[in-house]
């Protein structure tokens, strides 16, 4: 009886102790998470700041145009090449929530030239007569122009549409009278393409592939047959250009010494 109670004593004695190690080891150890633990530590990496937030371009660009006509009926054509493609061009970058830098919109005043061979063969395919008809046109594009950025180099990607106003118009002696007397003056349509651009601050020089399709009629839709048949006309252009701009303002870094080489 008196063994038990002793071993009993002495448990009672360590459990008060145990407890208050326990407690005592929690203390120190919730210590070292204290909040101002860190408060002398010397941070030598830095987080880079690669988010681009604004970026202005001003340019001038010149191309040579691929041009030909879509008809609703057989109609026997080719494409002619003009190199009366120029405009000057205001491009906006920006990033889409501050975050991702992919973003653009390009807008700008072009002239250009459309047009497209009509030819006449007898009954055995032999071409026996050729005209040349072209159109002039003072065309405002309005583009969404995604990009990817590379060492110096710059990934282009446009997609938007445009309106046009034909300034004038030269036909050949083959086009009916009924159908130089129908031609359009407005225009609107799509443009798709891309291209590659060389950045040395502040300039860039762009190399662009696009094409336009024109949505409205060329010719009104009863030149050729009157009213019992229409005939849809529509203008379409692929044009190589090359173009130079200038960036001013600089581009907006919210760490200046994290603009990539060449930005």
């Amino acid at each position: 009886m008196m063994k038990r109670l002793s071993i009993i004593l002495v448990l009672g004695c360590l459990l008060p102790i145990s407890a208050q190690a326990q407690i005592v080891d929690t203390v120190d150890i919730m210590k070292e998470f204290d909040e101002f633990s860190f408060r002398d530590a010397n941070i030598t990496g830095k987080v880079k700041d690669s988010t681009r937030i604004r970026e202005h371009l001003f340019g001038v660009k010149w191309g040579m145009s691929v041009n030909n006509l879509t008809l609703s009926i057989d109609y026997d054509k080719k494409p002619v090449l003009s190199p009366k493609n120029f405009g000057v061009y205001y491009t906006y970058y920006h990033s889409l929530w501050n975050a991702i830098s992919l973003f653009g919109i390009e807008t700008g005043v072009q002239f250009n030239e459309e047009g497209y061979k009509t030819q006449i063969f007898d009954e055995s395919d032999k071409l026996v007569d050729e005209g040349k008809e072209t159109f002039q046109n003072i065309t405002v594009p309005l583009v969404s122009q995604f990009r990817f950025d590379f060492w110096r180099m710059r990934i282009l990607a446009n997609l938007g549409c445009f309106v046009s106003y034909r300034t004038g118009a030269q036909f050949s002696h083959i086009i009916p009278e009924t159908v130089k007397d129908s031609w359009k003056k407005k225009g609107y349509g799509i443009i798709g393409g891309g291209g590659l651009a060389y950045v040395f601050r502040p300039f860039e020089i762009h190399v662009e592939a696009n094409y336009k399709y024109n949505l409205a009629d060329l010719y009104d839709k009863t030149s050729f047959y009157g009213e019992e048949y229409w005939v849809s006309t529509h203008t379409s252009q692929i044009i190589i250009f090359v173009g130079l701009h200038y960036r001013f303002g600089g581009s907006s870094y919210k760490i200046k010494s994290n603009a990539p080489s060449g930005r």
